[in-house]
């Protein structure tokens, strides 16, 4: 009986570890399913961040054709500004040179009007110097024109003494 009380105790002990093993062995299954759970959740979320990657390197692929040609339109870009910025300062080296030859037309310009106002005096000097000649000229020639008077009357008056002093001497002849 001893031997089959301690049969019985460890048959109950052998329960108890079974049973033991039992919930150990639900645990366990419990556990592996929630950690399948995870793998799978985990799997999901792995092709869905795969699909976001491949949409990411698509839109990364788009940005990059985007940055190229973005890069290429700023060197364009920057060679029209280099070429308009020679030509820039050419047009300031043009305008430089256009205005000093324009102030050495102006400079010229006032000397000619200096030089066309000092005639215009000049002209004047000569113009009073004329209108004075003219007047001299007009008082010499009725001065000229009295003294033709004169010898036009010194002339008759000397025609008419000839022929009395032809007269006379034929008078004087005579006698």
């Amino acid at each position: 009986m001893y031997e089959s009380a301690k049969l019985k105790e460890e048959r109950g002990k052998d329960c108890d570890e079974i049973q033991r093993l039992r919930e150990l062995n639900a645990y366990r299954e419990r556990e592996n399913e929630a950690a399948s759970q995870k793998i799978r959740a985990t799997d999901y979320e792995l092709a869905k961040a795969q699909d976001r990657a491949a949409d990411l390197a698509k839109i990364a692929e788009q940005r990059d054709f985007d940055l190229r040609r973005t890069s290429e339109a700023l060197e364009g870009a920057q060679a029209d500004l280099a070429i308009l910025k020679d030509q820039g300062s050419r047009q300031t080296q043009d305008n430089t040179v256009a205005q000093r030859n324009l102030d050495r037309g102006n400079e010229d310009r006032l000397a000619l009007i200096r030089q066309r106002e000092s005639e215009v005096l000049r002209g004047k000097d000569l113009q009073a110097a004329i209108f004075d000649l003219e007047a001299k000229i007009r008082a010499r020639e009725d001065q000229l024109a009295l003294t033709r008077k004169d010898n036009d009357d010194v002339k008759f008056s000397n025609a008419g003494l000839s022929d009395r002093n032809a007269g006379l001497r034929l008078e004087i002849a005579a006698l």
